[in-house]
């Protein structure tokens, strides 16, 4: 191991440094020991894709967990995973022992959005977004406004300021640019809300085919929206005018200055990450194990959680092993 890898803090220090920066790591914890092992049930490590923090003993063992650990991390991959290790047939350490090892896995999961406009509005959902650990990718056609425009203490590194007018950038033959090409990464939230009404319609031309969103927002009223919905409908199919949120913005707030406005919107965006959030989590949790068992409530194979609570509560296991059979 290289001396990035080298341990540094301990593992509680890491994950709370780890979990606020939103970058990928993992918890590796001993949870059972059966003879002997470099050392003993709860033992911890804290894992990233460049560095670890505390020790499972080193040796083998440890070499295999981190291994394991950084290959689901490099894949995205989140939830729990329970390996079991032989020490002599697997790491082929001396010691002998039989020990499982619960992997706990956090993904670099920050939301990112693009936001187009730096607005009033736009300045008050950087406010607002960018604290909670969102990586903000802000645009706006007029490079002293974007310039000109405040992000919250400790933030900047969260904010990344272009100068882009999507009116310029088209190509004089068409009527949008490639929606690939445009300064947007795939996964991102987009909002629309820049000072141009032109500018509006142009980029909801362009991101709107882009099925690669998380979403797709564009400040406006119901009437704004209508007028943009029929001028569209020529280059646009119905699937994709679809995607396009339009007002945006949770119903009940009837302030229209920027901050309420703004609040608004951030709170969407915050139930529309959530939801998708839930569903990745989902559709990831029978690959977790890497064999597609499914996990149960607290994030354990069948058999792990049978091991587990055969491990710690062994006449609870054989109470429950003989009602199955009679069931």
């Amino acid at each position: 191991m290289n001396a990035k890898s080298a341990a540094t803090d301990r593992w509680y220090q890491a994950l709370a440094e780890a979990q606020a920066a939103l970058t990928a790591h993992a918890l590796a914890t001993v949870v059972t020991v059966a003879g002997s092992a470099p050392r003993g049930a709860g033992s911890k490590m804290l894992i990233t894709p460049d560095t670890l923090h505390d020790s499972l003993g080193g040796g083998r063992l440890e070499q295999l967990v981190v291994e394991r650990a950084r290959e689901m991390l490099a894949r995205g991959q989140s939830g729990c995973l329970l390996e079991e290790i032989a020490l002599g047939q697997h790491a082929q350490q001396c010691c002998g022992g039989h020990v499982q090892v619960l992997i706990e896995l956090y993904p670099a999961l920050a939301p990112r959005l693009a936001l187009f406009g730096a607005g009033h509005v736009g300045q008050a959902i950087v406010t607002l977004l960018a604290p909670l650990g969102w990586q903000i990718d802000w645009r706006d056609s007029r490079p002293e406004q974007l310039t000109a425009a405040t992000t919250p203490a400790g933030c900047e590194g969260r904010v990344e300021r272009q100068a882009f007018n999507i009116l310029t950038y088209l190509p004089t033959a068409k009527a949008a640019p490639a929606s690939e090409s445009l300064p947007v990464m795939a996964g991102s939230h987009v909002l629309v809300l820049t000072h141009d009404h032109v500018e509006d319609q142009a980029l909801i031309a362009a991101l709107a085919p882009r099925d690669d969103l998380a979403s797709l927002g564009l400040i406006g009223s119901s009437s704004k929206w209508a007028r943009f919905r029929q001028r569209l409908r020529g280059d646009l199919a119905e699937h994709q005018i679809a995607r396009v949120r339009c007002p945006i913005g949770v119903p009940g707030i009837p302030g229209k200055r920027p901050e309420e406005i703004a609040i608004g919107v951030v709170a969407e965006l915050l139930q529309i990450e959530a939801r998708r959030s839930d569903e990745a989590a989902l559709n990831s949790s029978d690959k977790a194990t890497g064999h597609g068992t499914s996990l149960d409530s607290h994030g354990l194979t069948r058999q792990g959680a049978r091991q587990l609570r055969a491990h710690f509560a062994p006449d609870a296991m054989h109470q429950t092993e003989t009602t199955q059979k009679a069931e």
